[in-house]
């Protein structure tokens, strides 16, 4: 019986101790400083996504910045770094739906993917957070600069992934 009590006392304490440990784990990621961000593009290179590549190359880095702003501790030598790894970006084709009673639209959803890597002072990898991003977008946007077009869908999917990554990071 008292092998029952103390098992039923043991049972209840890691209770408790579980209780407490989702927020003491999640406070651990709002604690953490970065010494610097990395952006790995090396994914979205080797299948031949150089040009949205380099648009991401040229947008995201501000937009973590400015997103991780808080977070950033540049001369502290201890402080983790994060690499932003973009694996893939997926600008959708135009599908056709039409409404209750109007015309047909043309509509499509555009995809960034990738994860934020935390490594330690040493470079080790200490926490993957993978993430996916979708966004909605109007696809009859017509113009002849239809790259630019292109390009500023891909920025604002960069966008997207600096303000979406930090939830997943649990900050």
């Amino acid at each position: 019986m008292d092998k029952i009590r103390l098992s039923r006392r043991a049972a209840l304490s890691a209770l408790a101790a579980l209780a407490v440990a989702p927020s003491a784990a999640w406070a651990t990621p709002a604690a953490t400083r970065f010494r610097e961000i990395r952006l790995n593009l090396s994914p979205m290179l080797a299948k031949n996504e150089d040009e949205f590549a380099s648009w991401v190359a040229t947008a995201l880095p501000g937009y973590l910045n400015q997103t991780f702003a808080k977070y950033l501790a540049p001369g502290d030598r201890g402080a983790a770094v994060l690499v932003a790894r973009v694996d893939h970006v997926i600008i959708g084709p135009p599908y056709q739906h039409s409404g209750s009673n109007g015309p047909t639209t043309s509509d499509t959803t555009d995809w960034i993917e990738g994860a934020g890597v935390v490594l330690d002072a040493r470079g080790r990898t200490i926490g993957t957070y993978p993430l996916m991003s979708s966004i909605d977008v109007d696809s009859q946007q017509r113009s002849p600069y239809q790259a630019e077009i292109i390009r500023r869908r891909v920025e604002t999917l960069a966008l997207s992934f600096a303000q979406w990554l930090p939830g997943q990071m649990g900050l």
